[in-house]
């Protein structure tokens, strides 16, 4: 009696440690992972700019969570995060655009369910962020 009680309760703990797994791999993934979807670099080659999906987009049709990262060679200059609404899409590269200027990179990404938003990332660190209306983006283009 004690031997099938034994293999009972150890086959209950390893149904219970194989879903425990399994349900730690999909938070991770959906919450947590960071994907890379594009880069940019500026024209000299002195900076990149790396746009990374943070998890997956909420289901169904819920916000995708992102990052710019800025680099100068392999050290990282600064980090924004920001949210995409667009429909439960993904974080992918038709999403932005990457301007190069003198001191900065300005970033421009649009949603199928927001106005766009524009992200400046300065050379020595610092950041601005702004919504662009429908009213800015016609004078912008």
């Amino acid at each position: 009696m004690k031997i099938i009680m034994k293999f009972v309760l150890g086959f209950v703990a390893a149904i219970f440690i194989i879903i425990a797994v399994c349900w730690g791999s999909f938070v991770y993934v959906s919450n947590y992972k960071i994907t890379k979807a594009d880069t940019s670099v500026s024209p000299d080659g002195t900076y990149e700019l790396v746009l990374q999906a943070v998890g997956e987009a909420d289901f169904p049709f819920g916000s995708a969570s992102g990052r710019l990262v800025l680099y100068e060679g392999k050290s990282r200059i600064s980090q924004a995060d920001f949210e995409l609404f667009d429909d439960g899409r993904s974080i992918r590269s038709s999403i932005w655009e990457a301007t190069w200027h003198e001191d900065s990179v300005e970033v421009i990404w649009s949603g199928d369910e927001q106005f766009d938003e524009q992200m400046i990332l300065y050379f020595d660190g610092k950041k601005e962020r702004k919504q662009l209306t429908d009213e800015k983006m016609l004078s912008f283009q």
